[in-house]
C-alpha cells in the first residue's frame, strides 16, 4: 500500500490531462521530477500537476530566507515526530496490543492519545517534506489546518489530510455526481467516497469500518441541516450557533476518536471487544494504579514533557498562523535566529522518545 500516494498524484495527473483542464507534459525529465519529487513521494502531501508540476519548469536558487523557513518547519515536523507521536505510542501499543489486561479507562485514554499520536505523525512527517521542498524552492501544499478545532465532522474533512480528501472530492465525488442529484445521491455519493478511503488506507475490515462511520457522520450532519432547515450549517459544515462552539468541537472530537478506535484496531472482533470493555470495566480509580501507569511509561518526567509538548501543540493549532511564524524567525537578528533553532534542535534531541524499540524512519503513515 506504500505506492498509493504516488499512484493517486500520477492518476491525478493523467485524469487532469484527458479532461483537458492541463495540458499533457512534454518534458520528460519535469515529468519524471513531479512524480519522484523525493520529498513527499512516499507520504505526500499528494500534489497536483497545477502547482507541483508548474514549478519544476521554473528556475530555483539557493534562498537564505526559504533555508531558514523550511529548516523551522522541518524542525517543527521532528517536535511533533519524535516528542510527542513517539512517546504516545508506547502507551497506544501497550494498551491496544494486550488491551484485555486494562479497564476500560485505560482503553478510552489510549484511543484519545492515539488521536495525537497518528495526527502528530503525519503531519509531522508533512512538515518535514513541506520543509525539505521549501528550502528547495518548491511550495508543497498545505494537509493538514489544525483538524481537532473542527466543529463538524464536515469541517474536519477540510482540515485532515487536504491532498487526500481534495483528491477524492474531485476525482470520485464530483464524477460520482456529488450533491447535484438530489439528496438521496449525494448520500449514496458520501458513503462511497468514504468506504472507498478506508479501503485507501488497507485491506482491512477495521479501515472499511471507520470509513463508513465518517460517511454516515456526515450523512446524518446533511440530515439534521436539511430536516431543521438550519441555515446557520455553512456549506462546510461549522456548526450550528444555537450550539455552543465548544460542545461542537466536543461532540466532532469524540465522533472522530470514536472511529479511530476501529482504524487502530487489530481486527473488528478487537474493537468490539475493547469497545465492551469501555462499557462493562471502566474503573475510573484505575488510571490513578500507579504500578499500571508506571508499566506504560507513565513516569512523572514523561507526563510533564507530554504534557507541556501537547500545550504547545494546542497553542500552535489555535493560532493557525504557523507559516508567519516560520516567516518571523528569519526576520529576527542572525545571532538570535541560530539560538532559537539551536535551542530547538537540542531541544527536540534531549526531549525526543527514543525508546529501545525506537524506529526514527517509521511512520504511520508510510505503509498507507
Amino acid at each position: 500500500m506504500r505506492s498509493l500516494s504516488y499512484i493517486f498524484q500520477t492518476l491525478g495527473y493523467v485524469i487532469d490531462v484527458y479532461r483537458g483542464d492541463v495540458e499533457a507534459e512534454k518534458n520528460f525529465v519535469n515529468y519524471g521530477a513531479f512524480i519522484t519529487f523525493f520529498p513527499q513521494l512516499v507520504a505526500g502531501p499528494i500534489e497536483r500537476s497545477g502547482n507541483l508540476l508548474k514549478q519544476m519548469k521554473e528556475e530555483h536558487h539557493l534562498n537564505p530566507r526559504e533555508c531558514v523557513e523550511g529548516f523551522s518547519r522541518m524542525l517543527w515536523g521532528y517536535f511533533q515526530k519524535v516528542v510527542i507521536a513517539d512517546r504516545i505510542a508506547v502507551i497506544v501499543t501497550a494498551v491496544y496490543d494486550d488491551y484485555m489486561s486494562y479497564s476500560g479507562v485505560y482503553i478510552v485514554a489510549a484511543t484519545v492519545l492515539f488521536a495525537f499520536q497518528i495526527y502528530c505523525d503525519f503531519d509531522g512527517y508533512t512538515n518535514i517534506a513541506i520543509g525539505a521542498a521549501k528550502i528547495l524552492g518548491f511550495d508543497l501544499m498545505t494537509n493538514f489546518n489544525a483538524p481537532y478545532f473542527a466543529r463538524s465532522v464536515a469541517d474536519f474533512w477540510h482540515r485532515w489530510h487536504i491532498s487526500l480528501s481534495s483528491w477524492f472530492r474531485d476525482y470520485l465525488y464530483i464524477p460520482l455526481g456529488g450533491n447535484r442529484r438530489g439528496q438521496r445521491k449525494k448520500y449514496r455519493n458520501l458513503m462511497i467516497t468514504f468506504l472507498v478511503s478506508g479501503l485507501w488506507h488497507g485491506a482491512n475490515w477495521t479501515y472499511v469500518i471507520w470509513g463508513g462511520l465518517h460517511g454516515a457522520y456526515q450523512v446524518m450532519e446533511n440530515i439534521w441541516k436539511n430536516r431543521f432547515h438550519d441555515k446557520r450549517l455553512s456549506e462546510r459544515g461549522k456548526g450550528n450557533e444555537k450550539v455552543p462552539a465548544f460542545l461542537q468541537w466536543i461532540g466532532t472530537f469524540l465522533a472522530v476518536d470514536f472511529a479511530w478506535l476501529f482504524f487502530r484496531a487489530a481486527s473488528v472482533k478487537d474493537a468490539f471487544s475493547m469497545i465492551g470493555r469501555i462499557f462493562g470495566e471502566f474503573r475510573i480509580g484505575d488510571i490513578l494504579n500507579r504500578e499500571m501507569a508506571v508499566s506504560l511509561g507513565l513516569e512523572m518526567g514523561n507526563i510533564i514533557v507530554l504534557s507541556i509538548a501537547l500545550c504547545i501543540l494546542f497553542l500552535s493549532d489555535f493560532l493557525k498562523d504557523k507559516g508567519r511564524i516560520y516567516k518571523k524567525i528569519w526576520q529576527l537578528p542572525i545571532a538570535l535566529r541560530w539560538i532559537v533553532l539551536y535551542i530547538a534542535m537540542f531541544g527536540i534531541l534531549i526531549f525526543g522518545y527514543y525508546g529501545p524499540e525506537y524506529n526514527a524512519s517509521q511512520f504511520i503513515y508510510f505503509q498507507f
